[in-house]
C-alpha cells in the first residue's frame, strides 16, 4: 500500500504542531514578544488627550516556579507618546509629547491551575523605562477652519530639556499561555511626572496587546 508524499508531509506538519501545542512549560523560558501599544498621559494637567498607536517588540525571560508562581522580566522597545489638549483664549492648543524608550518590567506571574493546555496568567509589578529619544512641541488648532494647524509658535506644555530620562510605572496584565505561545494584555501606569521640574503633573499610561513565542 503506497502513501501520497503530500499526505505524508501534511501528517508530519500536524504532528509537529501537535507537539508544540502540548509542549511542557519550561522552568526557565526565553522568548520574543511583540504587539501594538496605545499610549497617552494622565495627571492633574491632563483634561483632554489624544492617543498614539505604535508597535512594540522585545525579549522576555520567565522563571516558572513549582505549582503556579513565577517571575518574568522583559526588555521592550516602547513609544510613550501622545498629546494633551488645553485651551487658551478660546483657542485649542495641542501639546505633543514624544518619548521612545527601552522598558524593563519586573513582575510576579501567577498561572491559574486549570489542568488544560490553555492556561490563564496574571502578572504585575514595577517597571522602569530609559527614555533615549524625546521631543515636545505645541500648536494651535483652528477649529473654525476645519481643524487646520496654525504654525504660530507657542511655548510647549513641558520643554524637551525638562522631560525625564527615566519613567517609573506599575505594570498590570493578564493573558493566556498554550504550549510555547502566549497572548497578553498589559497596562502601564506612570508613577512619576515626566516633568523634571515637577511643575506639571503629567504621567504616562500605555495599553499594550502582545503575543509571544518561547524558544
Amino acid at each position: 500500500m503506497t502513501h501520497s508524499p503530500r499526505l505524508s508531509l501534511s501528517a508530519c506538519l500536524l504532528a509537529l504542531l501537535f507537539s508544540d501545542i502540548h509542549a511542557e512549560r519550561k522552568t526557565v523560558a526565553l522568548g520574543l514578544v511583540g504587539g501594538i501599544t496605545a499610549a497617552s498621559f494622565w495627571g492633574d494637567e491632563v483634561k483632554e488627550f489624544d492617543t498614539e498607536i505604535w508597535p512594540t517588540t522585545g525579549f522576555t525571560l520567565a522563571f516558572h516556579l513549582p505549582v503556579f508562581l513565577g517571575l518574568e522580566t522583559d526588555l521592550l522597545y516602547v513609544a510613550k507618546s501622545g498629546a494633551i489638549r488645553t485651551y487658551e483664549n478660546d483657542r485649542t492648543k495641542v501639546n505633543t509629547l514624544k518619548m521612545q524608550a527601552l522598558e524593563i518590567p519586573f513582575m510576579i506571574k501567577v498561572t491559574a491551575p486549570t489542568e488544560t493546555e490553555v492556561m490563564p496568567i496574571f502578572f504585575g509589578g514595577p517597571s522602569v523605562a530609559y527614555v533615549f529619544s524625546k521631543k515636545s512641541y505645541s500648536e494651535f488648532i483652528d477649529i473654525e477652519s476645519g481643524g487646520t494647524v496654525n504654525p504660530e509658535e507657542t511655548p510647549p506644555l513641558i520643554k524637551t530639556e525638562d522631560m525625564q530620562d527615566w519613567d517609573w510605572s506599575l505594570c498590570l496584565g493578564a493573558g493566556v499561555e498554550w504550549g510555547l505561545g502566549s497572548f497578553q494584555l498589559r497596562c502601564n501606569f506612570g508613577k512619576n511626572s515626566i516633568d523634571k521640574t515637577n511643575q506639571k503633573d503629567v504621567k504616562t499610561v500605555v495599553l499594550a496587546v502582545m503575543a509571544g513565542f518561547i524558544f
